[in-house]
């Protein structure tokens, strides 16, 4: 392995800068907006992955009662209560460092893929 070059800053393989907010910075994570574009396309994608990696504990329409999330208990309603009004960036805080119950996601789902399932929390689950 090289070594990366001096006074230079790592980037992703997307070209995005590596995310290094810690699991208690919710309040600065909830400041940064989404960089992904909400289009049509953006938002079937984002189906698919909440499908692949959210369906099991929230349940496909974010109730909190999939097969995996009725077992382990207390699984996030995402229609309800305070969710609703959550800003982009704490959600995609809380599935890259994980909160409570929830675990870190962040070593399993590259960045753009979840702010790909931010959009289609907020658009489609929650209806914002």
């Amino acid at each position: 392995m090289r070594e990366p070059v001096a006074n230079t800053v790592p980037r992703t393989k997307d070209g995005s800068l590596p995310y290094r907010l810690k699991a208690f910075e919710l309040e600065e994570a909830a400041k940064i907006p989404n960089p992904v574009a909400l289009t049509p396309d953006v938002l079937a994608q984002g189906k698919v992955l909440y499908n692949q990696y959210c369906i099991a504990c929230h349940g496909a329409n974010g109730e909190g009662d999939g097969k995996a999330g009725l077992v382990v208990g207390g699984v996030a309603n995402l229609k309800g209560g305070a969710y609703i009004n959550l800003p982009e960036g704490h959600i995609f805080h809380v599935i890259m460092k994980g909160k409570g119950r929830m675990g870190a996601h962040g070593s399993q789902i590259p960045q753009e893929r979840i702010w790909k399932i931010v959009h289609y929390v907020k658009q489609e689950i929650q209806k914002q």
